[in-house]
């Protein structure tokens, strides 16, 4: 685990709300002055001083799920793994082994971060005054050395790599918190959909390109929809699948007539409450966890703003951060929709 005393300090605060009888998710508010957690249960609000990075960073240790409601709110419950980490009091959290030597622990945290969303692979060792990290990517390699006054200095060979990590450098000199998204990072996300999911639907990522397109040319309403679009898309396939992996003709035949003509959001709730009585579902991992929790959140928010801006009324108020943050989630949102769509197509459904 790589966690501050902060951010095992906020888990710690999650898990014993949900000890406590409270198996509500969690919804982070915040205003001017202020952050808390509030609960749809009976437990009274958490002041906070938390932001989105270190929620961000507990889920990439497995320590949390999370999601974003209609309104954009991030929001989210604990794992096993995370209730069970509090309870030993992080006792097994080892020391991370890319904090070695004297260079800035957050900032080298953040430079991890960066590599690890970017599938680079990366050595890291200790060099006088400063930690390195060796980054490499194909046949080319980069140093990063990060001193103990947080300077980031790169050499390497002039290519992609480079011109990355200097891209990355700057992002971080402006004081990018660690696990943050990096602007400049949407433009490999097609490229990385692609990597990591050879299968997708071609539809979905020329989407999601056109999102990117919009987002870098600061037209959030645009973007909105086009991110919408490419949600819509990925959740009718998701749907089309299930049903087509119904073992029982019967049980299939009903699905069909209760989904076909239906609107998206339709389609969704009759599809979310089949898989609610669904005798097959994943047992491991996060695909274990309920569906609204791992997809039901991105789904609703992308399908929320795409109808705010096509179908207005008034001039929908969106923000580029959490547009941001949306567009850098929804790798993983496809990933995992993908990752269902394998488990169906492999074992079948049982309803």
């Amino acid at each position: 685990m790589n966690l501050t005393d902060e951010q095992k300090d906020l888990l710690k605060s999650v898990v014993a709300v949900y000890e406590s009888g409270d198996k509500s998710q969690f919804i982070v508010v915040r205003t001017m002055t202020s952050s808390s957690l509030v609960y749809a249960g009976d437990h009274p609000p958490i002041e906070i001083t938390a932001d989105d990075a270190d929620f961000e960073q507990l889920e990439r240790e497995g320590l949390l799920t999370l999601t974003r409601n209609s309104q954009g709110y991030l929001c989210g419950k604990p794992t096993q793994a995370g209730i069970d980490a509090v309870r030993a009091d992080f006792a097994k959290t080892p020391k991370p082994a890319e904090v070695v030597g004297d260079g800035d622990p957050g900032t080298i945290r953040a430079d991890v971060s960066f590599q690890e969303r970017n599938n680079l692979a990366f050595e890291a060792k200790a060099i006088q005054h400063a930690t390195q990290l060796a980054v490499h990517d194909g046949p080319g390699t980069v140093c990063v050395n990060v001193f103990k006054s947080g300077k980031i200095v790169v050499q390497g060979s002039p290519g992609r790599l480079l011109d990355l990590l200097n891209k990355m450098k700057d992002a971080l000199a402006g004081g990018v918190a660690p696990g943050a998204v990096l602007p400049f990072e949407i433009e490999r996300f097609p490229e990385r959909i692609r990597e990591k999911i050879p299968d997708c639907d071609p539809v979905t990522v020329r989407f999601v390109e056109e999102a990117i397109t919009c987002f870098k040319s600061n037209a959030l309403l645009a973007t909105a929809f086009m991110l919408g679009a490419a949600s819509e898309r990925a959740v009718n396939l998701l749907i089309e699948c299930y049903a087509d992996a119904i073992a029982d003709q019967g049980n299939r035949d009903k699905f069909r007539s209760r989904i076909n003509g239906r609107t998206i959001s339709a389609r969704y709730e009759e599809f979310k409450k089949s898989y609610a009585g669904c005798k097959s579902k994943p047992t491991d991992g996060v695909l274990a966890q309920d569906l609204d929790a791992v997809i039901g959140g991105t789904f609703q928010f992308c399908r929320i703003t795409r109808n705010e801006v096509g179908h207005p009324q008034i001039v929908p108020d969106l923000d580029a951060g959490v547009i941001l943050a949306n567009l850098g989630h929804f790798l993983t949102y496809i990933e995992r929709i993908y990752a269902l769509m394998r488990h169906f197509q492999n074992g079948g459904v049982v309803v």
